[in-house]
């Protein structure tokens, strides 16, 4: 009997042992709502939004939240060379406290109005970086239902640099889709040609309001554009922000 026959047989012989173990070993087991993350939590998480949907007709505000890997508490914290990204507790961390002060300003400080309720989710992006997506909803009273009052609390266009020199920067920084389409077919967010998310935008000289929910925001043809990553971007990059909210964090919402 060679050595390679031998260990072949032993091989063999393992497997099928295991395989036979297998079907005895262990019990199946299902995982309750309470386990978070798990697959009937998410579904009850699911059926409680839809409910809150339902009893409070509907969401009036859409708001994400992403983490800033430059905050001062991050980086006074990072040891050298290193990155926020090396640090995904550090980041968690400092991520949860922005957002707890982020929701009781929305839901306590009423910076918006009075609020009926609010949901949100959390999730990571590749790099490691948490984000929110939050929905609120407003009270009769302080809901959004004119174009007037949309352009109150949301805006896509260029603030002025000089009269508002620290918003201009943040959204230099973070409010600013792209390069993409021409200017870089090869951009994470082309599809078949086009960009996914819709960039550039059509100009908008105001805001319009549409049956479906979805304002078409003001995005005026002003003539501004600014040098963003190597492109001019003019208003029809900018995404959507809340300048009080932009200002406030100096993050990407």
């Amino acid at each position: 009997m060679t050595k390679t026959f031998f260990i072949t047989g032993v091989s063999s012989g393992l497997g099928l042992a295991f395989a036979k173990a297998a079907l005895d070993v262990g019990h199946r087991v299902v995982l309750p709502s309470s386990y978070i993350g798990g697959p009937r939590y998410m579904n009850q998480r699911f059926q409680d939004t839809i409910a809150l949907v339902r009893y409070y007709e509907g969401f009036d505000l859409f708001v994400t939240f992403t983490c800033n890997p430059c905050w001062p508490e991050i980086i006074a914290e990072l040891l050298p060379s290193q990155t926020a990204s090396d640090r995904p507790d550090l980041s968690v961390r400092v991520f949860n406290m922005y957002k707890t002060a982020l929701v009781n300003e929305l839901v306590k400080d009423n910076i918006f109005g009075p609020s009926s309720g609010y949901v949100y989710t959390i999730e990571f992006q590749k790099r490691g970086l948490p984000h929110m997506h939050l929905l609120l909803s407003l009270s009769p009273a302080s809901r959004l239902e004119t174009a007037q009052q949309v352009d109150s609390v949301i805006s896509a266009s260029w603030p002025d640099p000089d009269r508002q020199p620290r918003l201009f920067d943040v959204v230099r920084r973070s409010m600013v889709h792209g390069p993409c389409g021409r200017s870089k077919p090869d951009a994470a967010c082309m599809k078949d040609g086009v960009c996914s998310k819709g960039f550039p935008k059509p100009f908008q000289a105001e805001t319009v309001l549409t049956r479906d929910g979805y304002p078409l925001y003001a995005r005026p043809d002003d003539g501004r554009s600014y040098n963003v990553r190597g492109f001019d971007a003019d208003n029809r990059w900018i995404v959507p922000y809340n300048p009080y909210l932009l200002s406030r964090c100096v993050t990407f919402m």
